[in-house]
């Protein structure tokens, strides 16, 4: 469902990012949590992170970057919302 809030992770030497509720990354140590999203704002994370990177490789630093401004700009929306 789109309004779950699951963990994501990010390995920066494989350039993978990771959305679950399973803890078992978490013990991976090649994987960083960087916060919780929804479906629909790691889409729009995902597809933001090819549009400005396409083929080049992401930092654990540019990805949490990213990662704050859509969950920051999502949080607003939502409010917007809540308050029509």
């Amino acid at each position: 469902m789109y309004s779950d809030y699951k963990k994501v992770f990010y390995n920066e030497l494989s350039q993978k990012a990771w959305r679950t509720n399973t803890t078992a990354v978490e013990q991976n140590v090649s994987y960083e949590y960087v916060g919780t999203m929804t479906l629909a704002e790691y889409e729009l994370l995902i597809e933001t992170l090819f549009e400005l990177y396409e083929e080049n490789n992401i930092s654990l630093d540019a990805f949490a970057r990213i990662f704050g401004d859509i969950r920051t700009f999502c949080d607003h929306i939502k409010k917007l919302v809540d308050n029509t």
